[in-house]
């Protein structure tokens, strides 16, 4: 099956190419997703039969689907979900935020469904690129993508419902035009007004056709590195460059993000997110936390335990799946690699 989508050109600004080169080659960190890519679109070759990801879709979903952002069908019981932290210090602020995502595979397209809450207003100006106002966003693969030269895609749903979708062909990103019998079918339900500054949380629920991508059914597992953008307006709609937070939670808390990787890190599959446990068992005279909170792995992810004894208490053994890995702990912190279900129980002494 063919794809049936134009592409436009994308312009590049050095921002954008450094995260361009860092998708088609190189191990992921930190460094290289701290301020994400910023583009100016130039429209080629546009004709009457294709349209931008906004409007006109005639797709009809799978029967049980009803895109509204509300998340009511009986296909959301029981299923596996992603929930992260945003946590950002910078410029002596403290930005949070929490994202909640999974995914659903139809007969006929992939439903994706995301719970956003952020510690910054929701912002819209129609004459804003969708990555400079506020965004849910991700980068979006089949799970058996090996390499990010093609078949890797970019995907971009605002708080105010503008839905936009790139690949990256060759290395290069380029926005797809798609005929309506392909066009993704999209909603966002916010909480709050958007035009008067009081939204700040907001649920995102888009259905994409696998004829869209000219496959005809999904794979087993499907990969999704998602994207909180926040943004500020000035009095003239225009974006605020420096008060841009494009938080890529990839990039910033995994150490899988290899952009070269597309199918390890945030893997999805028929029931959802894919992850294991970590259960940590609560102890007297001290604390142990995941590093972002969390009480999940991905397995080959690096794990960091925060270890905190109370005043006057000392960390005495610390028992992971049943071994004493104390003597490992650096400073306060103890780093592992997650091959599966975790448990960990700390034990405490006061000092003499």
């Amino acid at each position: 099956m063919k794809k049936i989508v134009k592409r436009i050109s994308v312009v590049l600004g050095a921002a954008a190419m450094a995260a361009c080169f860092a998708f088609a080659g190189c191990a992921g960190t930190s460094e290289n997703f701290v301020d994400g890519p910023e583009y100016s679109y130039r429209v080629t070759d546009k004709t009457d039969e294709y349209i931008l990801h906004t409007s006109g879709s005639s797709v009809v979903v799978d029967p049980g689907i009803n895109i509204d952002g509300v998340f009511d069908e009986s296909f959301y019981s029981g299923r596996n979900w992603l929930k992260a932290n945003k946590i950002l210090e910078q410029s002596g602020q403290t930005e949070t935020g929490t994202l909640e995502m999974t995914t659903y595979f139809s007969e006929t397209g992939i439903v994706v469904a995301a719970h956003i809450v952020d510690s910054r207003a929701a912002v819209y100006s129609a004459s804003v690129a969708t990555g400079n106002q506020t965004c849910f966003s991700g980068y979006f693969a089949f799970g058996d993508t090996t390499t990010t030269g093609d078949d890797v895609y970019e995907i971009e749903n605002t708080a105010a419902n503008v839905f936009k979708i790139s690949e990256f062909v060759s290395g290069n990103l380029q926005v797809m035009y798609t005929a309506e019998d392909v066009t993704p079918v999209h909603a966002v339900r916010r909480v709050g007004d958007i035009t008067k500054g009081e939204c700040y949380e907001y649920y995102v629920e888009y259905f994409m056709p696998y004829a869209l991508f000219g496959r005809s059914k999904c794979t087993s597992t499907v990969y999704f590195n998602p994207t909180m953008i926040s943004a500020t307006l000035d009095e003239y709609g225009s974006a605020v460059a420096d008060l841009r937070t494009w938080y890529n939670f990839g990039g910033r808390q995994s150490s899988l993000n290899g952009w070269s990787k597309p199918n390890s890190g945030y893997v999805f599959d028929r029931n959802g997110f894919i992850s294991n446990d970590l259960t940590i068992e609560e102890a007297e005279g001290g604390t142990v936390t995941e590093e972002w909170g969390y009480d999940w792995t991905i397995t080959g992810d690096i794990v960091n335990l925060n270890i905190a004894p109370d005043d006057g208490w000392r960390l005495a053994h610390l028992y992971v799946n049943g071994e004493d890995v104390a003597e490992d702990v650096i400073g306060s912190v103890y780093s592992f690699t997650s091959q599966g279900d975790v448990t960990v129980r700390p034990e405490f002494v006061r000092n003499a």
